[in-house]
């Protein structure tokens, strides 16, 4: 009964006093300066402006932090990278032409690695792959490439029909072109010099893609007979 008594005597003496400090502040004009807006517009007091000055640049100029680019700081010899100078340098033209496929408007070429791990056909006016060069125009027997350094021009490669991938070079401009696989005549050594030799470009293309069908069925015999070996081991 005390203790219940106890704590409303706090209660009521805290309602007392916050009741206290309200007169307090209401004697002593809290409240009195705000009010609704007037009507009257030029009755409104007035509202203080704000005044903005330009300010220059804090940065300052770039010249400021040439030390930075000759200095760097994430380097730990604060020595410039020479990388974006190395990667500069022109790529060399490592592949070879290995076919043209000049069909209509279709005008491509068929490149391929030296080590032949890498194929690409690459169409007129388009880039290499991984370099800075671009296909700028085809021949029957040759492939001109661009690249910001200069022109190169790579000659057809011809196959000579064996299965290891031999290669006879290109032969040069203006000269004959030796025979890609033995026929049944031979061609003069020394055609006379009003003979047309465009006349032989068919033949020899057509001597390419026979040599390129054997060895794409030589290759398709080869992985069937190592399917059925494999095949063999499993069924035992």
């Amino acid at each position: 009964m005390l203790e219940s008594l106890r704590h409303g005597n706090v209660l009521l003496a805290a309602l007392a006093a916050w009741a206290l400090g309200l007169l307090v502040l209401a004697v002593l004009g809290l409240g009195a300066n705000f009010g609704p807006q007037p009507d009257n517009a030029a009755l409104a007091p007035p509202v203080p402006q704000v005044v903005l000055s330009e300010v220059g640049a804090r940065l300052g100029p770039l010249s400021n932090y040439d030390e930075l680019g000759r200095r760097p700081l994430l380097n730990a010899d604060r020595r410039p990278s020479m990388s974006g100078e190395a990667g500069d340098a022109e790529q060399p033209m490592d592949l070879e032409l290995t076919g043209v496929l000049m069909a209509g408007g279709f005008q491509a070429a068929m490149l391929q690695s030296r080590d032949g791990q890498r194929s690409e056909r690459v169409r007129v006016g388009d880039p290499v792959p991984g370099t800075s060069w671009r296909l700028l125009s085809l021949a029957p027997r040759s492939a001109e490439f661009e690249s910001p350094q200069g022109r190169h021009t790579l000659e057809l490669r011809l196959y000579d029909g064996r299965a290891d991938g031999a290669t006879s070079a290109a032969p040069a401009d203006g000269a004959a072109a030796p025979p890609v696989a033995a026929g049944p005549a031979a061609a003069p050594a020394n055609p006379p010099p009003g003979a047309n030799t465009s006349t032989n470009e068919p033949a020899e293309a057509e001597d390419q893609v026979q040599a390129i069908r054997r060895r794409i069925e030589a290759r398709r015999a080869q992985l069937r007979e190592e399917a059925a070996r494999r095949n063999g081991q499993k069924v035992e």
